[in-house]
């Protein structure tokens, strides 16, 4: 549809679970600083045009990378069509996936999103995507990407405990189009756990994972949150919400889906601005939040 906008003893172990069950964290600072760089890039190259009379945003709901898109264009208020997939179409058979040159890979010979199709031309790559709508006249221009090292660390750490919760949790949302077949959640199961990722372990410890993540956000609002006061808008940075926050909040609200998990009241709040308040289509999973 069209969408308009007016304990002590126990976290080595935890850690080293979480830690097996995740993908590569290295270098994330420096990979988020390129690419908010690149985006700039994209921005000051096309400074000036208009934005196009029509957008449509292809993604997969669960992935942090397009939500990035979709905060932008809330924030904007930028109209756009929102087309979701299921996480499995255009993955083939020998990957338990289906329609092999299907979903994804039917728009740009990948099965890569977010894609933005405009004009006909179709975009990839979140922040070059985010520096191009920037570039368009009238949008302002969000701080780039400070790469702060309070956020870096912090990352680095909640990166595997938010990954150990999500995953065996998330599959269980069918009532979204991303796993809305069951060779979605096959074709997710068989990835991760190629990748080394053990669903049961994870399960096993989710007690202890969400004790971890609760302790991770409380440190994540007394230390990485700069901006914001108790009542105002929260931000990474003390100058206002940019490109950290791009980032930062999609991982945040992927979270949302684990119940148990206890919030300080300025993270529910800094979700809340940037979803909620802004009815933004990538809605928080609370509501459907699995034990």
């Amino acid at each position: 549809s069209r969408i308009f906008y007016s304990s002590v003893e126990e976290r080595p172990r935890i850690m080293n679970l979480a830690s097996r069950n995740s993908l590569t964290f290295t270098g994330i600072g420096l990979a988020l600083g390129l690419f908010a760089s690149r985006a700039i890039s994209v921005a000051s190259a096309s400074a000036g045009t208009r934005a196009p009379a029509a957008l449509t945003l292809h993604l997969y709901d669960h992935c942090p990378f397009c939500i990035r898109i979709e905060l932008i264009l809330c924030r904007l208020n930028i109209p756009y069509d929102r087309v979701v997939y299921g996480y499995g179409q255009g993955a083939g058979a020998d990957r338990k996936g289906y329609d092999e040159s299907g979903g994804p890979v039917a728009l740009t010979g990948k099965k890569m999103l977010p894609v933005l199709e405009m004009g006909g031309r179709k975009y990839s790559e979140s922040l070059e995507i985010v520096g191009l709508v920037q570039s368009w006249a009238g949008c302002p221009s969000l701080p780039c990407s400070s790469s702060p090292g309070r956020l870096n660390s912090w990352k680095k750490e909640f990166g595997p405990v938010k990954s150990a919760l999500v995953r065996p949790r998330i599959v269980k949302l069918t009532n979204l189009k991303d796993w809305s077949d069951p060779r979605d959640v096959e074709y997710a199961k068989n990835k991760y756990i190629n990748a080394g990722f053990d669903y049961d372990a994870s399960l096993a410890e989710s007690q202890k994972l969400k004790e971890e993540a609760t302790r991770l956000l409380k440190e994540l609002d007394t230390t990485v949150l700069m901006g914001g006061s108790d009542s105002g808008p929260v931000s990474v940075n003390e100058y206002g919400w940019g490109i950290d926050d791009l980032c930062l909040l999609p991982d945040l609200r992927s979270l949302t889906v684990v119940a148990g998990v206890e919030w300080p009241e300025r993270i529910r709040r800094y979700l809340t601005e940037s979803f909620d308040d802004r009815k933004c289509p990538g809605e928080l999973y609370d509501k459907w939040a699995v034990e």
